[in-house]
């Protein structure tokens, strides 16, 4: 007869579901041993039964002529309820932040080293920004991220065989596991959230209780997972997740997002809050990026969730760091990673530049550079340079252990751009500061001008050009304090002509205005006397003037 392809995929499924629930299925309760070399029935049911008394028994169940000289190779069949079973703790093999070890008394510990052993009953619950590595008796590793809060409800193995039964409650937060492959039909690894349950022998996966455990996730990523939920079960393959809602069955299994894309970044961080991008992913709604300082990421030392395909880097200490970074979908279901590793290098940290601001222009004199105290840095290097890339240098030293630099031996107008690397007690050399930039400029001269008569009988003063782009303010007023304003007048002209008057004595000042605005110095004031009561045109022009420098 032939079988239809649907009936076979729907037979697989089945037995890999009742597979990897093997503890509750009627063909499990039978464990297997091979004999080796040495061993006999007697020494075999002391070591691994849960009563020696249990001998002629098994030795009937299994047929077995001589049970003092076995077969190596031979099969024995051994029910699992005869099979010596003992309680095994777990125990913290990492942590990252805080976190509360909460026994069935309420009593609470806090955990601060790895060694700390989980017995049956406990809870943990993590702080923020903290999480946790737990190592079951058959090495499978569990992390419990941050604002999680997990129960142990079963931890015991079948003595010596290897087969381990653990059965833990994640009531809040979030969870990776990664459960090593099941020995016998005695191994359980299971975890129970408010609305689901996950069962499995050997896989590595993701739990996560969300919305005030209303529902769960659970994203696969190698091996099956068997996730319950509402009295339905589904197999859920690598590469694909779900999601529980309390009450109801599974949603059928949604394939997970692919992983992102890194844009180039540099392997060595040099700078603080180096940005850190990424293609954006297609159906991702949010992204979450992770940093541990293992591999493996037993434990997490920085995460976030960002809305946009991009991230800065936290300040770390100096080391070797791993990264990842996966998107969210709508359901909250998080998707394959990509991990990448990158060096921290951003200590000695340069120190910050107090003065001068950046840009400021000096006239006629030179600044002295002020910068802060680095706690890191037993001195600094200097460099300031006539170009931004630092290829003309004027200054590069690099024992200076104080805070301040005097330029003044720097004479020459220019523009200088100047920055600091802090030096550690160890002679590291920390990154570079950033790059500030200062410009000393001749002071402007005073100006002088000469007074003459234009051919419409106006008054002109003129005086020689100043640099490009200079303007020129001239104010003349009724009295030597100039609170008594006749005009206030800018002009780009070297010039200027005024009405004469009669019987008034007025006063002229000009000064220069720099193309950045700078203001000069005023130049000498000039006193203009009275044209007499009578034509100017009757009287020499030399009697009509009459310029006072004052």
């Amino acid at each position: 007869m032939r079988i239809s392809p649907l009936y076979s995929n729907v037979v697989t499924t089945t037995l890999c579901i009742a597979t990897l629930l093997m503890p509750c299925s009627a063909f499990s309760k039978d464990w297997v041993y091979t004999v080796v070399q040495g061993d006999n029935l007697w020494n075999f049911s002391e070591l691994h039964l849960d009563s020696v008394l249990r001998f002629e028994k098994l030795r009937t169940l299994n047929n077995i002529q001589n049970p003092k000289r076995m077969k190596p190779g031979s099969k024995i069949r051994v029910p699992l309820k005869w099979v010596k079973s003992n309680p095994v703790p777990a125990e913290v093999v990492a942590i990252s932040g805080t976190a509360q070890l909460i026994h069935p008394d309420n009593k609470i510990d806090q955990i601060s080293a790895a060694g700390t052993l989980i017995k049956l009953g406990d809870r943990i619950k993590t702080g923020s920004e903290s999480s946790i590595a737990i190592k079951f008796a058959d090495n499978s590793i569990l992390t419990l991220h941050a604002n999680s809060l997990i129960q142990f409800n079963h931890l015991s193995a079948h003595g010596v065989t290897g087969m381990v039964d653990s059965r833990l409650h994640l009531l809040e937060g979030r969870i990776d596991t990664r459960v090593t492959p099941a020995t016998g039909p005695g191994s359980r690894f299971e975890i129970h959230t408010p609305s689901a349950i996950s069962a499995v022998r050997g896989t590595e996966y993701r739990a996560a209780v969300a919305q005030a455990s209303h529902s769960s996730n659970i994203e696969v990523l190698h091996g099956k997972v068997a996730v319950k939920g509402g009295k339905k079960q589904r197999l859920v393959n690598a590469g694909f997740g779900t999601r529980v809602e309390k009450g109801k069955q599974p949603i059928k299994p949604r394939k997970l997002l692919k992983a992102p894309s890194l844009n180039p970044f540099p392997e060595r961080i040099r700078i603080l809050n180096q940005t850190l991008s990424w293609k954006p992913v297609k159906s991702a709604l949010r992204y979450r990026t992770e940093i541990s300082d293992e591999e493996n990421f037993n434990t997490i030392i920085w995460q976030k969730t960002s809305d946009y395909p991009k991230v800065g880097l936290p300040d770390l200490l100096d080391g070797n760091y791993f990264i990842r970074v996966r998107g969210i979908d709508n359901l909250g279901l998080e998707g394959r990673q990509l991990v990448s590793r990158f060096v921290m290098d951003t200590r000695p940290q340069p120190p910050v530049q107090l003065k001068p601001s950046e840009g400021k222009v000096f006239r006629g004199k030179t600044p002295q550079l002020q910068w802060t105290n680095s706690a890191e840095a037993a001195r600094y290097q200097l460099e300031i340079a006539n170009d931004e890339d630092f290829t003309q240098l004027v200054v590069n030293l690099d024992g200076i252990d104080k805070t301040h630099f005097d330029t003044s031996k720097l004479s020459q107008t220019n523009k200088y751009y100047w920055r600091l690397t802090s030096i550690a007690p160890d002679g590291e050399y920390g990154p570079v500061g950033s790059t500030r930039s200062y410009e000393v400029k001749p002071m402007p001269e005073k100006i002088s001008a000469s007074m003459d008569v234009s051919d419409d009988g106006n008054l002109s003063a003129s005086w020689r050009p100043g640099s490009p782009g200079q303007s020129y303010q001239v104010q003349m007023a009724y009295d030597s304090d100039f609170k008594d304003m006749e005009f206030d007048k800018n002009t780009s002209k070297p010039s200027l002509s005024f009405k004469p008057i009669i019987g008034q004595f007025r006063y002229l000042r000009i000064r220069g205005i720099e193309a950045d605005g700078y203001q000069g110095p005023w130049g000498a004031v000039q006193r203009i006397d009275p044209t007499p009561d009578k034509s100017i045109w009757a009287i020499p022009l030399i009697s009509i003037i009459g310029i006072l420098l004052l």
